[in-house]
């Protein structure tokens, strides 16, 4: 094999997995050589009960290692452990007694490991100067993710996994988050992402005052970014004024990012599961336009019919995706609930309205439940809107929460609405069937 070209090398090398990678240097002093870069995966995950931050900052200060990275996934969830018991046990209530209890008992461990290991490293904020550090010292990161939300696909163990699909299960100090947030904007200083996400962001960070001024300060890389991907929780938000300060701030983040073609927007209230996060664009943005914008993603918010309309029209030269609703918290056997309220306006009118001023529009979908202010009006609408794709645009199976008692139905008949016009949707004729 030493006399193959390198590159051939190179191509065997990216077919093969990290285990394989070095007993296949140990094979030669040339395998060894051209093997060197991929010890070290492309995509780093950063678990917060283990001391991965030392790790990065080993692999950054490398000087053959460093250029390996290009994504960064840094884990800061949390589950409550009375809750995710509570809700394990009652998942597997009908599971063989032995079976249910080897689970509790593997679950026990498991969650008194992490809370062991936890304890130990401490909060990200306390290495703020090592994670600075170590992001200024990797050429090719090019991709950051924030997740407090989700279990990290690492780890395998199905109670942890279950617990943090049920948003009650997922525990948030909010000040500490604050805090580790401050120190990401403060080590992503002068870094060029292309690609930011935070999967559980308090909005309430955007009216304090200290944190708000760490965001302003250090947010500038966002100008080279191409992806803004953000879910907030106003659930901390106290009161109109402090919502207006909160959105205030968001907005003068959100025109740092001028650059993006995608942008994402969601609202999860963790304290109101299915309530809506009233928004106005124009008190966001104050008419800012991104000129590059391609795909836009919007959840869980309640709006003004013309507030919306007018937003999405003037991105009408460049959109040509648009998702509208999601799956927001709800639980795994519930439909979604992370959609649109108009308080003002019908989406009859909002629709109609998009047909000529996004004239680029290539595709549309809608999820979650949609509905109207006025209930007493003929012109209300109500629907809820099963998934047909994910964010990706990738088709995804029919959800087995879908069934005719709850009227979940498409949106393809809106979607073509839309792109092609005829006949505005009769509600009556859009029931999903049980198959």
């Amino acid at each position: 094999m030493d006399t193959l070209p390198v590159e051939l090398l190179r191509l065997i090398y990216s077919f093969c997995d990290f285990e394989t990678v070095p007993n296949l240097r140990a094979v030669s002093p040339t395998l060894a050589e051209v093997g060197y870069e991929y010890l070290v995966s492309p995509h780093f995950t950063s678990l917060n009960w283990r001391n991965d931050i030392d790790r990065l900052h080993n692999i950054a200060l490398h000087e053959r290692l460093r250029g390996s990275i290009q994504s960064i996934n840094i884990f800061l969830g949390q589950l409550s452990y009375y809750d995710a018991w509570s809700t394990s046990w009652a998942q597997h209530f009908v599971a063989p007694t032995e079976e249910r209890a080897e689970l509790m008992a593997h679950a026990r461990v498991e969650f008194e490991r992490i809370a062991s290991g936890l304890k130990k490293v401490g909060p990200l904020h306390l290495r703020t100067d090592d994670l600075r550090e170590a992001f200024s010292a990797l050429p090719n990161l090019h991709e950051l993710e924030v997740s407090l939300a989700k279990c990290p696909s690492s780890l395998d163990n199905k109670f942890i996994q279950e617990a943090f699909f049920w948003p009650n299960c997922r525990k948030l100090d909010r000040q500490e988050t604050y805090q580790n947030l401050d120190a990401v904007m403060f080590a992503l200083h002068g870094i060029k992402l292309s690609s930011f996400k935070i999967d559980r962001l308090p909005i309430e960070v955007f009216r304090l005052h200290t944190h708000r001024a760490n965001w302003f300060s250090h947010a500038q890389s966002f100008s080279h970014l191409s992806n803004l991907n953000l879910t907030l929780d106003p659930s901390g938000l106290q009161g109109p004024t402090s919502a207006f300060r909160a959105v205030n701030g968001l907005g003068r983040i959100l025109q740092l990012a001028a650059n993006i073609t995608h942008l994402k927007l969601a609202f999860h209230p963790y304290s109101s599961e299915h309530s809506k996060f009233a928004l106005s664009f124009s008190g966001l943005l104050f008419g800012f336009t991104y000129k590059q914008l391609t795909d836009f993603i919007l959840e869980g918010v309640a709006c003004d019919e013309e507030d919306l309309k007018e937003f999405l029209g003037r991105h009408g030269a460049t959109l040509t995706r648009l998702r509208l609703g999601g799956r927001g918290l709800a639980k795994p056997f519930e439909a979604s609930h992370g959609g649109i309220h108009l308080f003002e306006g019908t989406f009859r009118s909002l629709f109609t309205g998009l047909r000529t001023k996004l004239p680029k529009l290539e595709r549309m979908h809608l999820e979650g439940i949609f509905e109207c202010e006025h209930h007493d009006l003929p012109s209300h609408e109500t629907y809820n809107f099963y998934p047909l794709t994910d964010e990706n645009w990738v088709e995804v199976s029919k959800p087995s929460w879908v069934r005719s008692s709850r009227r979940t139905i498409s949106c393809q008949p809106f979607e073509h609405y839309v792109l092609h016009g005829g006949a505005y949707p009769v509600a009556s004729a859009l029931v999903q069937q049980d198959d």
